[in-house]
């Protein structure tokens, strides 16, 4: 029986997945430059050319990783798309991306690992700056009707409080349990804008 359109779209799907799951272990174990499309084929157990009907150029494929990394994040900020941010929206964002790290932690693990090459570096702090505005303003916005005294540096340190959360996280998971710190970080956050 030949395949319907959605089954094509399926397997295409867990193609394209495959592909960036194992360039993803590729390029954090390594180097992003020092890996070839050949090598992620190879991994992946599919030819090259095949590899090439879904990305054009590993470059393409780094750029997805990246793209997806953030979306998979910030999808869990401002859940009606109101563009404010409420103190449940705020906590509801903390708490589904430790989810997400739980769920998933050698992901997360060659995602920062990717991330902390010196050449991708570079990258990557231009996409996180066009990626991340929106997301500021919502917190700075969120920030500022908490109350906050002083938001933008407000912002600045409940942004690096969240983040180094995450990184130690991934990094050092066993030194402080997941849990203890999701609250500590919410509770952190919560003192800091509203000034106590």
């Amino acid at each position: 029986m030949p395949r319907s359109p959605e089954q094509f779209d399926d397997i295409r799907k867990q193609k394209k997945q495959l592909i960036m799951e194992t360039a993803l272990e590729l390029f954090a174990e390594n180097g992003y430059h020092a890996t070839s499309i050949s090598q992620i084929a190879a991994k992946a157990k599919i030819s090259k050319g095949l590899t090439y009907n879904y990305f054009n150029s590993k470059k393409e494929i780094l750029d997805e990783l990246m793209n997806h990394g953030f979306n998979e994040i910030y999808d869990n900020l401002d859940i009606n798309h109101d563009g404010v941010l409420t103190s449940e929206e705020f906590i509801y964002f903390i708490r589904q991306n430790f989810k997400l790290l739980r769920e998933n932690m050698q992901h997360w693990k060659l995602f920062f690992s990717l991330l902390l090459q010196p050449q991708i570096s570079q990258t990557f702090a231009k996409t996180y700056e066009e990626k991340a505005a929106p997301i500021f303003n919502l917190f700075y916005g969120f920030i500022k009707e908490q109350g906050s005294k002083d938001p933008e540096n407000d912002l600045m340190a409940i942004a690096s409080l969240i983040e180094g959360a995450f990184l130690y996280c991934v990094a050092a998971p066993d030194v402080f349990p997941m849990e203890k710190l999701e609250e500590a970080v919410i509770s952190a956050s919560f003192k800091i804008v509203n000034n106590q």
